[in-house]
C-alpha cells in the first residue's frame, strides 16, 4: 500500500499487498495520481508486482521503479484523458525491454536512456525484471537545459567512454540523492542532474564533442563549484587546483560548452538566488542578505548582476513570488 516518508515529500508505492488480481489496477491508480496516466499489462506467471519511490522537486520529478515483467501502454483516448506535458528520460537498469512511439520501435539494453515526450502515444515493455529512474521534466525545462527543440523519441546508448562516465554519474548520483533527499540538497540534486541529462543529450545529437578524460574533469570542476558557491572568494584558480589541471585547461572545458568558468559561476549563484527569492522561503532576509548567501559580497553587484540575467530585479521577483501564496 501507499506510505508516506517524511523528507522531500518522498512516497513509496507497493502492490505487495494487495491481492494478486487488484494490483494492476491500483499500479495504474497510483501512476495516474504521481506520474502519468497508463494502462498496464502482466503475463507473468507468478503475476505482477512493483515498487515506486517518487520525488516532486522543483525543477522535476524523479522516480525510481522496480518491478516484474510487464508493458505498459499511454494511448490516445488515455492522453486525451489523463494529459501531461512532459518529457521523461528513463535510465533503464533492469532487463532488456523495448520502446515504442510515432510507428519506431527502439530495442534498450540495461544501462541505456530513453527520452520521449508524454503528450504522444507510446508502449513500453520490459520482457524480464524491470529496474529503472524516470526523469518527468517539464517541456520548458527540457528546453531550457536539454534540447531547444524535441519532436522525436531518443535511444541513448553507452558505446562511447564519455556517454558510459555520463549515464554512470547520473544512475549513482540519482540513487545516492533516493538513499538520503535531504530537503537542502535538492537544488544541488537537480543541478546536477539537469546538467548531466544536457550533457548526455547534446552527446547523442552531436551538439558538443568531448573525450571521457575531459568530461570526467568537466564533471569534477562542476562538482567544486556547485559545493561553494556560497563562499565569495570562489575563483577559478581555485576551482582548477581542486580538479587537479591548470586554469587554461579549466577554460579550455568550459570553451567546449561555449562558456567560462567565472561565467558558470556567475549563472548558477544567480539561478539559486532566483529559486530562493521565487518560491517566497526568503521572508526573514533582506536582499543583502540573499545576496552575501550566494556568494555575492556586495548588493549592488548581485543586484545588476540578477536584472541584466533575469530582466527582472530581485525585488520584484520577491513581490510576484508573495503575490502567488
Amino acid at each position: 500500500m501507499i506510505r508516506s516518508a517524511p523528507v522531500l515529500g518522498t512516497r513509496r508505492a507497493s502492490t505487495d499487498d494487495l491481492p494478486v488480481d487488484q494490483r494492476l489496477e491500483f499500479w495504474e491508480q497510483y501512476n495516474a495520481s504521481t506520474l502519468v496516466g497508463l494502462r498496464c499489462s502482466s503475463f507473468s506467471e507468478a503475476g505482477f508486482s512493483a515498487q515506486e519511490d517518487n520525488l516532486s522537486l522543483e525543477r522535476l520529478r524523479v522516480a525510481h521503479i522496480v518491478g516484474t515483467q510487464h508493458v505498459i501502454e499511454r494511448d490516445g483516448p488515455m492522453i486525451r484523458t489523463v494529459p501531461k506535458e512532459s518529457v521523461f528520460v528513463s535510465l533503464v537498469m533492469g532487463s532488456a525491454s523495448f520502446f515504442f512511439q510515432n510507428s519506431t520501435c527502439h530495442l534498450l539494453e540495461p544501462g541505456d536512456l530513453m527520452v520521449y515526450r508524454t503528450d504522444e502515444p507510446y508502449l513500453f515493455g520490459f520482457s524480464g525484471s524491470m529496474h529503472k529512474f524516470i526523469f518527468d521534466i517539464p517541456q520548458e525545462v527540457f528546453a531550457a537545459h536539454c534540447l531547444r527543440r524535441f519532436d522525436s523519441a531518443l535511444k541513448i546508448s553507452t558505446h562511447t567512454g564519455t556517454q558510459r562516465l555520463l549515464l554512470r554519474t547520473l544512475s549513482e548520483r540519482t540513487g545516492g540523492f533516493f538513499e538520503q533527499p535531504l530537503s537542502q540538497d535538492a537544488d544541488s540534486f537537480q543541478d546536477d542532474a539537469l546538467e548531466l541529462l544536457g550533457n548526455i543529450i547534446a552527446g547523442q545529437v552531436g551538439n558538443r564533442r568531448i573525450n571521457a578524460l575531459s568530461a570526467s574533469y568537466l564533471l569534477a570542476a562542476k562538482h567544486c563549484i556547485l559545493e561553494q558557491l556560497a563562499d565569495p572568494a570562489l575563483s577559478c584558480e581555485r576551482v582548477a587546483a581542486q580538479t587537479g589541471i591548470s586554469t587554461r585547461h579549466l577554460a579550455r572545458l568550459f570553451a567546449m560548452e561555449d562558456t567560462q568558468p567565472h561565467r558558470f559561476i556567475l549563472e548558477k549563484r544567480l539561478q539559486r538566488a532566483y529559486q530562493l527569492l521565487s518560491r517566497g522561503e526568503d521572508r526573514g532576509l533582506d536582499i543583502a542578505e540573499i545576496a552575501y548567501r550566494h556568494g555575492f559580497s556586495s548588493q549592488a553587484h548581485f543586484a545588476r548582476a540578477f536584472k541584466a540575467y533575469f530582466g527582472r530585479t530581485p525585488s520584484d521577483v520577491r513581490a510576484a513570488a508573495g503575490l502567488m501564496q
